[in-house]
């Protein structure tokens, strides 16, 4: 372990691990089949052909190493469904068709690559506070306007009636948080297009809601 190491310098267009490919397939392997704590960073180096002390210069210790593996791996998360969420809101397009493209972009992410679909079923797996250490680096790189276009996503739909203005815009946009962040939890293995569908039908849900007795 380097002593003082600043985790911030693996953040971002800096990040060292770009320029050790066979470093990030190595951990991505190790990361995406097993909890941190069980992942063995001698078989990533020994996998890898990295040295212990190249590492420990370069990523100050095995959590600086798993902490610029998921820079990588969320910008590319990111990638997929940040863009349509921008199209979306400065449209002002229908709120559930829009977030089942959403939902439909993000499912392509999931499915493009089945290591980066573990290695994020893995990491909800993580006590809270390891999931909050990472995340107080991994939100140094969302996009400024990230919050913006995600609140204005909510608010236009609860302005234009779509979203029932009892419920509060900053309570449904932790709903969808929450929605986003579990998708996995529904996903084994399938066919895209019925993977596709199962995202749909958490959509319907949200909209329409489960009861048998619409009304009452």
């Amino acid at each position: 372990m380097k002593r003082n190491f600043d985790y911030s310098v693996l953040m971002g267009e800096g990040n060292p691990l770009l320029r050790f490919p066979r470093l990030l397939d190595a951990a991505i392997d190790e990361f995406s089949m097993k909890k941190y704590e069980d992942a063995s960073l001698n078989d990533i180096l020994k996998n890898s052909g990295f040295s212990k002390g190249s590492l420990y210069h370069h990523f100050g210790d095995k959590f600086g190493l798993y902490l610029a593996m998921m820079d990588i791996a969320a910008k590319k998360k990111l990638s997929y469904f940040y863009p349509a969420l921008r199209r979306k809101v400065e449209s002002n397009s229908d709120f559930f068709s829009s977030l089942k493209e959403i939902m439909k972009e993000t499912m392509n992410f999931m499915l493009e690559d089945k290591r980066l679909y573990h290695l994020f079923n893995r990491m909800m797996e993580e006590s809270d506070e390891f999931r909050s250490r990472l995340y107080s680096f991994l939100y140094m790189i969302m996009p400024d306007d990230y919050i913006r276009y995600f609140s204005d996503f909510v608010c236009q739909a609860v302005q234009s009636g779509q979203i029932d203005s009892r419920y509060p815009p900053g309570f449904v946009a932790w709903i969808l948080e929450i929605m986003f962040t579990n998708l996995h939890k529904l996903i084994s293995a399938g066919d895209p297009d019925e993977l596709i569908n199962l995202a749909n039908q958490v959509v319907d849900v949200i909209q329409h809601g489960i009861s048998g007795n619409p009304g009452k």
